[in-house]
């Protein structure tokens, strides 16, 4: 099992606080931060310098809920008092009075994928929705019969899931009407916190200190799956990785730990001194930014290992999918032609340092739209060019494949040195494009070397190759390979889905044929440290074949 990261000193801290963090969140952008604390004041970082933007004024008591739209162009805020104020995205500034939304404190906020609405939570055992436009009231409250403790929109924005102390309650968004409710904690147990994975098959919930284990819900019966061990007191927040496979939680037990959705383990623990409030991710996925009672917002960095292994295929293979994270309505109009209303749109989004654009086709081509609409031509230009940029990576992609196929081919036509040479080549030429790919064909062909060598009992030689296979691929261990790299599958047969475990067998094996019984004893051990439960019983199986 790689070994659990963890960590008391974050890499960036911000201290500007006397009191508790109670919220924060990342705007799309990546650029900058708004936070909320026990105190009445809002605070709009910029997350590239560490400077605080602007104080935002208008609470008279402790801000107990924040929320920021998917585009960036709203922030609301929700207090003690149960006023709400919705503040501009982008100049930071009230855009309403201040809205007397609940008869107790406001616990949580959150904004429809599309912006139109405004979901608030309250202690008066209430959920509200609001109309974004006019800031009325949509409909008659939703009756919860339990303090709300947080309340999530799942990533399309057809159902709102509700945490209440007493259950969690799922709504359709369109007709209110509840579809389920989540009970199975015991009654004096009480939910605090709540997040959908990106592909909103599963729920993730959070409680108090009497059960702080995270449960996981399967959305389609709505039963519990599993439960995630390692907190000691409540669960205050969870966040999604934005690549969707990891999971980031803070507790009252003052840590913030690292989870691999795909296997519910805990990769990297963060130690605060007090207890940690709230939790999100950067946008680029990178660090964890988290507050709470310590009275800072610390600043952690997500271990590398957990980087590669959270690159899904979409990712990794398919940089066209990555596009400039604009509204629906933007995007409608890009696709349909209407180039005046997309131009328009973007020109509203395009200030200085306002726009995330990502390195994409699209991103760049809607880039150039805008600047063309402010008369910007020598930099639509450049966006285009850019936009041409991002054809050529494009290329670069199919080329991997071919390049990567030639390798096999010649490995089939018995060209074993030559072919390893060329994946490593490729890799060392072209180090942006899809290096886990080239990592994946080398370890495949050194099992193949090893069994081949092993055939010919040479078994120290095989141990070598085998050896070589089990060190790159501890890599991708607990990624989907099989399903990232299905031409390989299709093409050639390969077994991507046991690849590691197959090399880590494979060198125990020869290790033993070799007579090296000790190095054969300590790579099993390592492998069986490195494996979860059910790969455990496997291999226990098999080695007792072995006997």
């Amino acid at each position: 099992m790689a070994l659990l990261v963890q960590s008391s000193t974050p890499v960036r801290t911000f201290e500007d606080y006397d009191e508790g963090v109670h919220s924060v969140a990342v705007f799309p952008d990546g650029g900058r931060m708004v936070s909320a604390s026990y105190r009445e004041t809002l605070r709009m970082y910029d997350l590239k310098t560490g400077v605080v933007l602007k104080k935002m004024e208008g609470h008279c008591e402790s801000v107990w809920g924040l929320a920021v739209s998917r585009d960036g162009k709203l922030i609301a805020s929700g207090d003690q008092r149960g006023e709400i104020i919705a503040w501009h995205g982008g100049t930071s500034e009230s855009i309403t009075q201040v809205i007397k939304a609940h008869f107790h404190g406001v616990t949580s906020l959150d904004f429809s994928p599309d912006g139109t609405v405004l979901a608030t939570g309250s202690s008066d055992e209430t959920t509200k929705l609001w109309n974004t436009q006019t800031w009325q009231m949509q409909g008659n409250p939703i009756h919860c019969c339990s303090t709300v403790r947080c309340i999530r929109y799942s990533p399309s924005g057809e159902i709102l899931a509700i945490a209440t102390c007493r259950n969690i309650q799922i709504y359709d968004a369109g007709t209110r009407h509840c579809i389920a409710n989540l009970a199975g904690r015991t009654s004096y147990v009480y939910n605090f916190s709540l997040a959908w994975t990106l592909d909103s098959t599963r729920l993730l919930s959070g409680a108090s200190q009497s059960d702080p284990s995270i449960w996981e819900w399967d959305t389609s019966t709505w039963k519990v799956s599993d439960s995630w061990i390692g907190h000691t007191s409540a669960v205050f927040a969870i966040a999604i990785h934005p690549a969707g496979a990891l999971v980031a939680s803070a507790s009252g037990d003052n840590d913030v730990r690292l989870w691999r959705l795909s296997d519910r383990q805990t990769i990297a623990i963060f130690h605060s001194s007090n207890h940690a409030m709230c939790v999100t991710f950067s946008r680029d996925g990178k660090h964890i930014i988290s507050g709470g009672r310590d009275n800072k917002i610390s600043e952690w960095a997500v271990p590398e290992d957990a980087l590669l292994e959270d690159s899904p295929k979409s990712k990794a293979r398919d940089s066209s999918s990555e596009i400039l994270p604009i509204t629906a309505t933007v995007r409608s109009a890009c696709i349909s032609g209407d180039l005046s209303t997309a131009e328009e749109l973007l020109t509203q989004e395009i200030g200085a340092d306002s726009i995330g654009i990502k390195p994409s086709l699209l991103g760049y081509i809607s880039k150039g739209i805008a600047l063309c609409g402010k008369r910007q031509i020598q930099d639509a230009m450049k966006a285009f060019d850019f936009a041409f940029v991002q054809v050529m990576v494009l290329l670069f992609t199919y080329f991997l494949l071919h390049y990567g196929f030639q390798a096999i081919a010649l490995f089939n036509a018995n060209e074993h040195k030559e072919a390893i040479q060329r994946v490593q080549k490729l890799a060392v030429d072209f180090p942006d494009i899809d290096p886990l790919a080239c990592r994946v064909v080398e370890v495949y062909l050194h099992v193949q070397l090893g069994t081949i060598s092993s055939d010919g009992l040479c078994y120290n030689e095989a141990a070598e190759h085998f050896a070589v296979a089990v060190n790159a691929s501890a890599a991708f261990r607990n990624s989907a390979i099989h399903l990232m790299y299905e031409e390989l599958v299709v093409l050639f047969g390969w077994d991507l889905e046991t690849l590691w475990q197959i090399a880590n067998r494979q060198l125990c094996l020869a290790l033993v044929r070799a007579g090296k019984l000790a190095e054969a004893l300590e790579s099993y051990r390592s492998m069986m440290d490195a494996s979860n439960e059910t790969t455990k019983a496997s291999l226990r199986a098999w080695f007792s074949a072995l006997k």
